[in-house]
Formats: structure tokens, sequence, C-alpha cells
């Protein structure tokens, strides 16, 4: 076969996700990684050798930066076999054309993310993946023309987790903050505090549901947090959360800590201190002897073959004393 057919054939080996809906910042840098994953595939010396052809889905400033001697990728003049209709830097173009409008948003699209926005807190996830989450949202409101409303932001968060009744002391003390202080930046830090100081104050609830943030977080680290540690930390929170919907994980869980109390509480008893009760081998009817299979006994003459030179019949060994 030809290099046109080989090269198409490669390319089915590589999986695309499929996008549903409106394109999320997300999905398209995971659309980018496929293509970059699949082009990178397809050998060629252009470039500077290594990356295949990379250059032909980034543009030529992000590819020099990481290519061999900072070579460039020289888009071909003659694509060889291909329609000439096909323009090389057509890749380029879709990925910056979905990044810069990522689909249009009518005015119920705006409504549905609006109340994503204003979506109450389920009392289990971390506060900093809740604002996580609402970021992106945001960023596709701001696609749509609609401005960034941090002190709108705000005041939503606020009413959700006042609401909840989980944080009476911490919202107490937010309110009585300086105006000056009581940003949207620093409320969300404030508030993964709060939610981690409550989980350190109620460690056997933590225990027993498997959620969490680490408590191992204290005031002098958690008043430096900035949004990249309070990012860090959700996803802590979600792994912990998602450990805690499987039931066998839990149930492992629960035992280590049962092991693990054991050992430290004085006159508990130990798992070695427990008396085992061994299994108890059956006596083979031929060589009067306990072993696993009395068929493969080297009494009868079927297993002749399998007897040691050593070996002698049971009427002939010396009985122990």
């Amino acid at each position: 076969m030809g290099i046109k057919q080989d090269t198409e054939d490669s390319l089915k080996d590589f999986e695309f996700t499929k996008i549903d809906g409106q394109p999320t910042d997300e999905d398209l840098n995971q659309l980018t990684k496929e293509c970059i994953n699949a082009a990178a595939s397809i050998s060629t010396t252009n470039g500077g050798g290594q990356h295949g052809h990379v250059g032909m889905i980034i543009d030529d400033a992000e590819y020099i930066l990481f290519s061999h001697n900072a070579a460039r990728f020289v888009t071909p003049t003659n694509p060889g076999p291909y329609p000439a209709t096909v323009d090389p830097d057509a890749a380029i173009q879709i990925l910056a054309y979905l990044r810069a409008h990522g689909g249009d948003l009518d005015h119920l699209d705006v409504t549905e993310l609006i109340q994503q926005l204003q979506k109450d807190w389920d009392h289990v996830e971390a506060p900093a993946t809740l604002f996580a989450r609402g970021d992106k949202i945001e960023g596709q409101l701001v696609k749509a023309g609609q401005a960034a409303n941090p002190p709108l932001r705000l005041a939503f968060a606020l009413a959700t987790f006042e609401a909840s009744g989980e944080f009476e002391p911490s919202i107490r003390e937010w309110k009585a903050k300086p105006v000056a202080d009581r940003t949207f930046t620093k409320f969300r830090i404030f508030m993964q505090k709060a939610f981690t100081d409550r989980n350190k104050h109620n460690k056997s609830t933590a225990q027993s549901t498997g959620r969490g943030i680490v408590n191992s977080a204290t005031d002098v680290t958690m008043g430096k947090v900035d949004e990249a540690e309070a990012a860090a930390l959700a996803i802590a929170e979600v792994a912990m959360v998602m450990q805690s919907n499987q039931e066998k994980q839990f149930k492992q869980m629960m035992e280590m800590f049962k092991e693990l109390m054991q050992a430290n509480v004085p006159g508990a008893p130990s798992q070695a201190s427990v008396p085992t009760q061994s299994k108890q081998r059956k006596v083979c009817p031929h060589c009067k002897r306990p072993h696993a299979k009395p068929d493969k006994c080297w009494e009868l003459d079927a297993n002749k073959a399998d007897r040691p030179a050593n070996w002698k019949p049971a009427a002939e060994r010396q009985p122990k004393s």
C-alpha cells in the first residue's frame, strides 16, 4: 500500500473523545492533546525530526520552544497526492476557532449556566471544588458576552454556605471583617480553611464516612493558601469522596483502622496472640500418612514412576519412636 493509505490506517488506532454540547476549555485541551498524540506518530524529518507532525497542530511560536535545536516545522509546499483544496494549517485554525468561540450560546444556554452557578452546596464537597467548577461556568459565560462578576459570585457562595447552617461561627467572623477584606478571592480561601477546620474538629465523622480534607493543614499554612493550593486541596477531596463511594475499599479501611486501634490499646488481643486452628490433613488410606492427594500415593502401583530412589513401602518402614 502507498504512504497515504498507511498513514490513514495508522491514524485509525487513535481515539478522540466526543464532545457533547457546548465545548469547554477542558474539552478543547483534551482534543488538542489527542490530536498531538496522533500527529506525533507520523514520522518526518521536518521540524527537527523528533516530534512527527505535531507542528501541524500547534503554532510555530509554541513548536520551537521544545523542538530539537529550536527547529521550525515548515509546512510542505507540495503535499503529494493529497487534494489541492486541503489547507495545511486547517488543524491549527479549527482548534483556534473552537478555543475562541466554543460554540454559540443562546439565551437558554446562558440561563442554564447561571442556574448551575447558583447551585447550592451539597454539605460534602470541598469549597475549592465548588469554586473551581464555578470558574469553568463563568469562563463559558464570559465567552457568551456576560462579564465576570466576582461580587455576585461572592453573594451566591455566602448565601449557600450560610443556609447550610454548618459554618455559623465562620460566617459571623467573615461578616465582621472590614469591607475591603470581604472580597470573593479572600472568601474562597476563608471557606476552604473553615471547611478544613470543621473536619479537624469532627474527626469521628470524617473517619466514618471516608470524607474530608487532610487534617494536617495548620492555621499558619492555611493562612498562606492561595488559589492554586486550594485547587490542590480540592483534588484531594475529590479522591477521598470517590474512595468513600467504593464499599469494598471502605470496608478495608475500617479493618485497617480496627487493627490500628488494637495495636495501640493496652490489653487488646493482637492478631499474633489469637490462637488459630491449623488445618488437619486427611490420613491416606494406602500409606497411613497425612497428605492431600491419596490417589497420588506412592503405595499405588499406578504411581511407580513417581517414587523416589530411597522410597520404601509402608510395611518396610520402621515406626518412629
